[in-house]
């Protein structure tokens, strides 16, 4: 193949493939107006894990896992992205999740804080002992399985 369709193919490629795609070892987790910070599995190692057997109805049939990971409220926190500064500014927060096709779910912060939904929605980096990566979005409790987010690779809060 002649260099110039090569550089051709590979450009093309980019202008297909989902953003962050390419780059499946890192989570982009930002938020207005502050610094973007890089998840890794290695960094989110650091983080309390915590362990669910979940179900939920797909299009072929119930699907059963038990995944591993980190809660969603665990970690926006330890990054900062959890707005504290007045009386309950969390439950006017909203956290969107996009997986590496360009599937994008959105929730509420109150939805998983303690205080209130305590939802355990978490970011899951093994299914049935089988490493994720990128990680899935998990959301215990669902019957349906659409808020789950497969290979994550951004998150977006505002």
């Amino acid at each position: 193949m002649h260099r110039a369709t090569v550089a051709v193919i590979f450009a093309l490629l980019l202008l297909v493939t989902p953003a962050g795609a390419l780059n499946a070892t890192s989570i982009q987790l930002s938020k207005a107006g502050g610094a973007p910070v890089a998840l890794t599995v290695e960094s989110l190692s650091g983080l309390p894990a915590l362990e669910q057997d979940i179900s939920f109805q797909t299009s072929k049939g119930t699907k059963h896992a038990r995944y591993k990971g980190v809660l969603m409220w665990d970690l926006l926190k330890a990054n900062g992205f959890i707005d504290e500064s007045g009386h309950h500014n969390e439950l006017r927060q909203i956290f969107s999740v996009v997986g590496a096709d360009g599937y994008r779910i959105d929730f509420s912060v109150g939805e998983i804080a303690p205080d209130f939904g305590n939802k355990a929605i978490m970011l899951s980096t093994q299914e049935d002992g089988r490493l994720l990566s990128p990680p899935t979005l998990t959301v215990p409790g669902d019957k349906r399985g659409a808020r789950n987010v497969h290979d994550v690779v951004r998150i977006e809060v505002r």
